[in-house]
């Protein structure tokens, strides 16, 4: 995959801080003409490299992240089975003692079937080691590439985007309502409010005042998802971290801080944390294991490269761009 220019990748950036960002907003931050900045997110979205989606904050569902083993020679069938679920939220072939690994969004009384009835059935299915996610330190929601300044970021975040309590909102029952806004907002997370009114047959004035109350809360989040090739980070892997358990808390918070960490979580199971991670080369992703294998409290980590991604923020991908949407509507 080709990385895109300075320019792209800053308004890719712009739209990884805050996706419903208006292109005059974007513009004057960035110092660059609406019209430019415009047209460069619509190429971008109309060639299927960056789409702008609305998600349920990860706090409201349950998560698991599973390891899969394959029959030699049908890694890429089980992967591409595994990407058609709407509870997947993720699927990417791996290199290492794992064939293929995938991330579910789906309740607690769901998993029991999808873990022993559902994804048993995949034809070339081996064997599937399941990690109930404990805590989420940071998503892929959180993290936006490292190209903008304070400032910039500062210009282009919602006040109300870190405000006191909005975690605890989160996890507010949904409306009726609320769930015909998310509907409206999953395919498209920069839906204008006409169409959302379109959408959910209401008034434009309240399609805005449900959005933009859903924002503020924390219960929709609105995500720019691109693959991080495009961003000059062509290396990925997945980090299984055995940790000692009173340092699970402080090595989370760690790894959440580092910039080439776009997902830290702690896991039921033989290993305590999982991460994601993308970096520029595989020289990086040697300093980087070095970093972090130093740590208190660190035992072990186990590092699979990422080798295809089939599916990301919902979105099943083809050579780095967006397919098609396979994923949940957002009203039930």
């Amino acid at each position: 995959m080709q990385p895109l220019d300075g320019v792209d990748l800053r308004v890719v950036a712009a739209l990884q801080v805050n996706g419903r960002a208006t292109w005059d907003r974007i513009g004057r931050v960035l110092n660059e003409p609406t019209r430019s900045v415009a047209r460069r997110a619509a190429r971008l979205r109309e060639s299927g490299m960056l789409s702008v989606v609305g998600l349920l904050d990860d706090r409201r569902l349950g998560s698991a992240v599973l390891r899969l083993r394959c029959r030699p020679g049908s890694a890429v069938a089980v992967g591409a089975a595994l990407a058609e679920l709407p509870q997947t939220r993720s699927v990417t072939l791996v290199s290492g003692a794992v064939d293929c690994v995938a991330e579910l969004a789906v309740a607690d009384d769901a998993l029991e079937d999808l873990l022993l009835l559902v994804i048993p059935e995949i034809d070339g299915v081996l064997e599937i080691i399941a990690y109930p996610a404990l805590k989420y330190f940071s998503t892929p929601l959180d993290w936006h590439l490292s190209v903008l300044t304070r400032q910039e970021v500062e210009g282009l975040r919602e006040q109300w985007t870190s405000a006191p309590g909005r975690a605890q909102r989160a996890s507010e029952a949904l409306s009726a309502e609320d769930g015909q806004i998310i509907a409206a907002l999953v395919g498209d997370g920069r839906a204008t409010h006409a169409e959302v009114a379109a959408a959910t047959g209401t008034s434009e004035s309240t399609a805005r005042r449900r959005l933009d109350s859903l924002l503020r809360r924390g219960t929709l989040r609105i995500r720019a998802e691109i693959e991080p090739a495009y961003l000059g980070l062509p290396t990925e892997a997945v980090l299984w971290i055995r940790v000692a358990e009173s340092e699970v808390e402080a090595i989370g918070h760690t790894l959440a801080g580092r910039p080439a960490v776009r997902c830290v979580v702690a896991v039921a199971g033989d290993h305590q944390l999982v991460a994601q991670v993308a970096l520029p080369s595989r020289a990086e992703l040697y300093a980087l294991l070095r970093v972090i294998g130093g740590l208190r409290g660190i035992r072990a980590i186990e590092t699979t490269v990422m080798l295809r991604s089939l599916k990301r923020g919902f979105m099943i991908k083809k050579d780095g761009r967006v397919e098609r949407r396979a994923g949940p509507t957002g009203s039930s």
